[in-house]
């Protein structure tokens, strides 16, 4: 009997949390951001006045990305049964992680003599593979 090798959906969590808890510096995040390919488009008001080195937006930007990349590689490694169970661990962890992205304070410390907002889309570039038939 041939027995495919699945991760166990506990393995997986193990792997998830221990990811997250142990980051690297800012610095590596910042370059590993780059790397994963993220775009920052403003969408409403003064863009200016971000501060895109904020370490409260690069380590939660890091954390998305890398969730991102552990559900990639993991889902198909997990036992049929158990996928939902994981697209529901993975929605929750990242619902948590964007809920922490709406409240980090962006703005460069200026005097602002009148109250702005500011709206701006993150999202995770990706590269289409080509099928080969």
């Amino acid at each position: 009997m041939i027995r495919k090798n699945n991760k166990d959906i506990a393995e997986v969590m193990s792997h998830i949390k221990m990811i997250l808890d142990e980051k690297p510096s800012t610095e590596t995040m910042l370059h590993e951001i780059q790397m994963m390919r993220f775009k920052i488009r403003p969408l409403q008001g003064d863009f200016s006045l971000v501060n895109l080195r904020n370490s409260d937006l690069i380590e939660t930007l890091w954390s998305l990305g890398k969730l991102d990349d552990i559900f990639q590689k993991e889902y198909k490694q997990v036992a049929p049964k158990d996928r939902e169970a994981l697209f529901k661990i993975y929605n929750n962890f990242n619902q948590k992680l964007q809920q922490q992205l709406n409240k980090i304070h962006l703005k460069q410390e200026k005097p602002i003599t009148y109250p702005q907002s500011l709206e701006m889309e993150i999202f995770k570039e990706r590269l289409l593979k080509k099928k080969i038939n």
